[in-house]
């Protein structure tokens, strides 16, 4: 018996066995490593889910990533399309680059007429009383409810300070040294490993992992006896169990968990996404590496020019542009033909000339995608956290914590706990 277990070799599951020291045993569902942060190759392009590139403010994290395997630097090039125009982003501070002097003026008297009203108390709210009306009226708003398909009231405001930039005239930037992180400018350097995709930061520390179960699907948890059961017919023992998956997942498959619990972790929210893989038949003929779209007529809201991401990507035959297309409760999308729409959205962007340089389309669902940062998540998460601790059990990363953190601050709080755990 291995006294620590963990569910799932995702970054954060990477990140406590590494923490532990190797004190562990490691069950991934899949065939690999990664989890959401994982890459395919589809006729030769490679995708990342999502569309990743690499920057923390954790230097500690750094140095394991960049020791650990030949990683590549580049500024980040990112633009929002606004009536046609490719302008860089972000938006609140490039607006003056619109051709459309109307907009321009909107946003900078938006800006000059801020209205204080007190602390914003919904993300809407927020949105409204950082911006102005300009910005939160042509991008902020119609981009956001794209993006979570959802009423922006139901949004809090305790996770902006991290995602969301600040307006024009006001200085940042993404710090390394932080400890927390601040949000992307328009030339912050981003790392991405020099060969391979996103996902061989996680195969190669993946290695470093001496026992790890592959293939193997958790089906049942019995907090009391302390053993864990699997679609394979292996069961496990443990004395500290942690899990990455969804924390509301893990309540379903715990022995005796109590229905309140079960009842308020079904109010944890979460963004779905249809990923259009689209097979480029040659090198794309653009330096960008993202697009942001607040437009209705444009599927994703966000589209990664994956092939940008390094030198090694450039230098293949054929180049893989991701499209995210979220999915929520309150929003129709206009179009229900989503390989026509896409390429269509391709034209438009310029990012193909003719529709026969695309060799496939592929359309991927992805349920887990973005934890929707409601007001009443940290709480209900808390008590979650409390009941699954008192058994040794600990439910940790995106979904884990429901919190809205990329897969370098997973592999931060996975070490944490770890280490933790191992008492140190």
């Amino acid at each position: 018996m291995k006294k620590n277990l963990i569910i799932g070799s995702g970054p954060t599951g990477i990140g406590v066995a590494l923490g532990l020291e190797n004190d562990c045993l490691v069950l991934e569902s899949s065939k690999n490593v990664g989890g959401f942060s994982t890459s395919i190759e589809i006729d030769g392009a490679v995708f990342d889910y999502g569309g990743h590139s690499f920057h923390t403010p954790h230097p500690e994290v750094r140095d394991l990533v960049f020791s650990s395997l030949d990683m590549y630097e580049q500024k980040r090039d990112a633009r929002c399309l606004i009536e046609n125009q490719l302008i860089p982003y972000p938006f609140q501070k490039s607006f003056r680059h619109i051709e459309n002097p109307k907009i321009v003026e909107e946003c900078s008297e938006g800006l000059e007429n801020l209205a204080n009203n007190g602390k914003p108390v919904n993300f809407e709210e927020f949105i409204e009383s950082r911006f102005g009306e300009g910005i939160s009226k042509h991008f902020m708003l119609p981009y956001n409810r794209k993006l979570w398909g959802r009423d922006l009231k139901r949004l809090a405001t305790d996770w902006t300070s991290q995602r969301v930039a600040s307006p024009e005239g006001v200085k940042e930037k993404f710090d390394k040294e932080g400890g927390e992180r601040k949000p992307l400018q328009g030339n912050t350097m981003v790392g991405y490993p020099a060969k391979g995709g996103f996902g061989s930061i996680w195969d190669t520390l993946g290695k470093k992992i001496e026992n790890i179960e592959l293939g193997t699907t958790v089906t049942s948890i019995d907090p009391k006896k302390k053993v864990v059961y699997t679609a394979q017919g292996k069961t496990f023992e443990f004395e500290n169990l942690v899990s990455s998956m969804p924390i509301n997942n893990l309540l379903d498959l715990i022995q005796g968990a109590p229905e309140i619990l079960k009842i308020k972790a079904r109010e944890l929210d979460n963004l779905s996404l249809k990923l259009g893989l689209i097979v480029i038949d040659h090198p794309v003929d653009t330096d960008i590496q993202r697009i942001y779209s607040s437009e209705g007529h444009i599927a994703p809201h966000k589209t990664a020019v994956n092939h940008n991401s390094s030198d090694y990507l450039r230098s293949l035959p054929r180049h893989g542009i991701m499209m995210e297309i979220s999915e929520g409760p309150e929003k129709l999308l206009q179009r229900k033909d989503t390989e026509r729409w896409i390429l269509d959205n391709l034209l438009e962007m310029k990012l193909i000339k003719s529709e026969s340089e695309v060799l496939k389309i592929a359309i991927h669902n992805a349920k887990y995608a973005y934890p929707v940062p409601t007001h009443n998540r940290n709480q209900i998460v808390n008590e979650i956290q409390e009941w699954l601790n008192e058994m040794g059990i600990y439910s940790i990363g995106r979904f884990g914590q429901w919190a809205y953190i990329n897969s370098d601050e997973a592999l931060h709080r996975g070490l944490v706990l770890g280490r933790s755990l191992a008492g140190k």
